[in-house]
């Protein structure tokens, strides 16, 4: 998807209702003064945040083809070409994996689309608002605060990727690719592990001057090898032990031992501990660092 096309359709949405006059209304009125003691999880009123949730919602009638592309079209393909296609294959030499292909990659599927719609989300928009619109410092003009401003487009995120998660998991299992109720966890799992994900690309989003070449080292040197080597369509211990070391330190690998955990089981609760916490510790850091850089960037 062409992440940066779709950051200049939402100029057009953003001429009729902009980020200023919005905040406005929502943060600045009466009634979200009043509830402004009601504190997010992020650190900001509700329904500061939330106004800026409510911008994202509104420009994104822009590009809802692409949207609509991305949570059904593209899963769709995946589980039929990778899932169905070279599932049938592997199942013809049995089950080495203990179960069908498919069961196995579904899991996967769901959080490589997460983690991947995340990074899309967390980058191009980013410097979309601070370079390209500069909608964040209209909002910024408002009693929006930076921190505001940044949590309120990762909550955007992680509820796009609640919705998209879903969807994903539904067709999965039309097709066979869930055997059991506890594979509805996969989708907080795939949750976390986009927002996770996120909050560190949106403070590189908000320190990178000039578009493009962040991005791509981004997207060609971390995303794309985390999709390859991360556990998705094999188990990582037939890498090497360096490749295996690596695959430890990428946030998509412990999503998606959550995810399969949740779809065929086999993990210890310690283990499953120890995998929320790395993604609940890249979080918290990935928010401080886009705190500051926010605050920084809209200071100038």
């Amino acid at each position: 998807m062409d992440h940066e096309r779709d950051e200049r359709l939402r100029e057009k949405p953003a001429a009729r209702a902009s980020a200023s006059e919005l905040a406005v209304r929502v943060a600045g009125s009466p009634r979200a003064e009043r509830a402004g003691e009601t504190r997010s999880a992020f650190g900001g009123s509700v329904s500061s945040v939330w106004s800026v949730v409510l911008y994202n919602v509104l420009a994104a009638r822009a590009f809802w083809v692409s949207v609509l592309v991305v949570g059904v079209l593209t899963p769709l393909l995946y589980v039929l070409a990778l899932g169905v296609g070279l599932g049938s294959v592997v199942d013809d030499n049995g089950t080495p994996l203990g179960v069908k292909y498919l069961v196995f990659v579904a899991p996967a599927f769901l959080t490589t689309a997460a983690l991947q719609i995340a990074a899309g989300d967390a980058s191009f928009p980013v410097m979309a608002g601070f370079k390209w619109q500069r909608v964040f410092h209209g909002m910024a003009a408002t009693p929006l605060r930076p921190r505001q401003i940044g949590d309120g487009h990762l909550m955007w995120i992680t509820l796009r990727l609640i919705v998209n998660s879903a969807i994903y998991l539904a067709i999965l299992s039309a097709f066979g690719g869930a055997t059991r109720w506890q594979v509805v966890y996969a989708v907080p799992a795939a949750t976390l592990t986009g927002a996770a994900f996120a909050a560190p690309v949106m403070a590189l989003a908000a320190t990178v001057e000039s578009e493009g070449q962040a991005f791509n080292i981004l997207f060609r040197f971390v995303v794309t090898p985390m999709f390859l080597f991360s556990g998705t369509f094999y188990p990582i211990s037939r890498l090497p032990e360096w490749g295996r070391w690596l695959a430890y330190a990428t946030p998509l690998w412990h999503g998606t031992e959550l995810a399969r955990d949740a779809g065929i089981g086999g993990l210890s609760d310690l283990a499953v501990l120890g995998h929320i916490t790395y993604l609940v510790v890249l979080l918290v850091v990935g928010i401080a660092l886009y705190r500051w850089r926010f605050s920084v960037r809209l200071a100038k």
